[in-house]
């Protein structure tokens, strides 16, 4: 009995103290205590670049996170050492115990053939649920919001051409020819995302798998793969039926110019609007077309660049711009508001968003 309880003492050691299961990767930390890597992500501070020690509470600076921290050597050749015997998590018997290579579970050899049965089980059931899904669906999903839309700008059209339907109708045909565009892009887009997904489906579902014949490495191998293309494709059609559910298209025009039919023609556009999560209160909008104008960029030697540009694209595309043509680091370069040299403007922010029009000079710093 005492070669039992060292086993289950080494066991132990193998134990990490934050989510009280066998390492996964450990590492270890400048005060020699170790824990899985994925229970120090959770615990790291991304703002401050800091990492306290769950037992001894000592802190460390770790500027690429945890990644960072060398592994523990010595445990990891301890746990790949299997136990001659220990308790069974399963049947708390005190057995002979093998680890499962796919969830990395120990168990003894009657649990195991459970386990082994359990995986039968799994396979079959991803591979029945593969068969029945079809990248086609998230197509009808973008072929119908589309039909809706399109019945919105038809009804938004309608209105306004009760009094000039006769010029109007050219411009309706040039903005759903547009939108026409946007949805063979998006269902160009779909096809193409989830191409390589279908193949790795049908290629798994086709073949006859001898499923009860199959050892125990062949179907970790099997449930692995039909695990890994379920996940993806379910990760992918909720993907793209999120970006559906957050896109809102109608028509931008001056009600102002009501009256003057030839000139609110030339503004009226196709507005594409994504709704970003709430928690992030920002949004992205594509306005298709974008005006166009010719931005001044100035030093401080008063050396002058123009560059002809939308006003959908961002600060960090107009920084891209200027890099290209001065062959410079995008990142080198601050763009600033004449007159507040010390505000840099925003990256991610559109030359809409600060007001730009043909008139607008921005003040430019290079940075070594």
């Amino acid at each position: 009995m005492s070669n039992v309880y060292k086993i289950e003492n080494l066991e132990s050691l193998l134990q990490c103290a934050i989510c009280l299961d066998r390492f996964q990767s450990p590492k270890v930390l400048v005060c020699q205590h170790t824990f899985c890597l994925t229970c120090l992500n959770s615990t790291y501070n991304v703002q401050q670049k800091t990492l306290t020690c769950p037992t001894c509470r000592k802190t460390v600076s770790l500027s690429r996170g945890p990644d960072e921290l060398p592994n523990n050597l010595l445990l990891n050749n301890l746990m790949e050492v299997q136990p001659v015997k220990a308790k069974c998590p399963c049947c708390n018997k005190v057995e002979t115990l093998t680890i499962c290579e796919h969830c990395n579970c120990t168990k003894c050899t009657n649990c195991n053939e459970k386990h082994i049965n359990d995986m039968r089980q799994s396979v079959k059931t991803i591979l029945d649920e593969l068969q029945n899904t079809s990248p086609n669906d998230l197509k009808v999903s973008v072929q119908d919001a589309f039909k809706n839309i399109k019945s919105e700008i038809y009804n938004q059209f309608q209105n306004i051409r009760q009094q000039h339907d006769s010029i109007l109708l050219t411009k309706q045909m040039d903005i759903l020819k547009q939108l026409e565009l946007h949805e063979q892009n998006l269902l160009t887009h779909v096809e193409n995302d989830l191409q390589t997904l279908e193949q790795s489906k049908l290629e798994l579902t086709k073949k006859n798998y001898h499923i009860e014949s199959k050892s125990e490495p062949e179907l970790i191998d099997l449930l692995k793969k039909a695990s890994d293309i379920q996940t993806n494709l379910t990760d992918k059609l909720a993907q793209h039926h999120k970006y559906l559910d957050s896109v809102e298209i109608s028509l931008q025009y001056d009600q102002d110019r009501i009256n003057q039919i030839n000139q609110m023609c030339d503004n009226i556009q196709l507005n594409i609007v994504t709704i970003n999560d709430s928690k992030s209160n920002q949004q992205t909008k594509l306005s298709i077309p974008s005006e166009l104008i010719c931005l001044t960029l100035r030093t401080f030697l008063n050396q002058e660049y123009r560059f002809r540009i939308t006003l959908d694209k961002t600060i960090y595309e107009l920084k891209e711009l200027f890099g290209k043509q001065e062959n410079l680091d995008p990142r080198h370069i601050t763009l600033t508001k004449t007159g507040n040299y010390f505000d840099e403007l925003d990256d991610n922010r559109t030359l809409k968003s600060y007001d730009c029009d043909s008139s607008t000079a921005l003040m430019i710093c290079i940075r070594k």
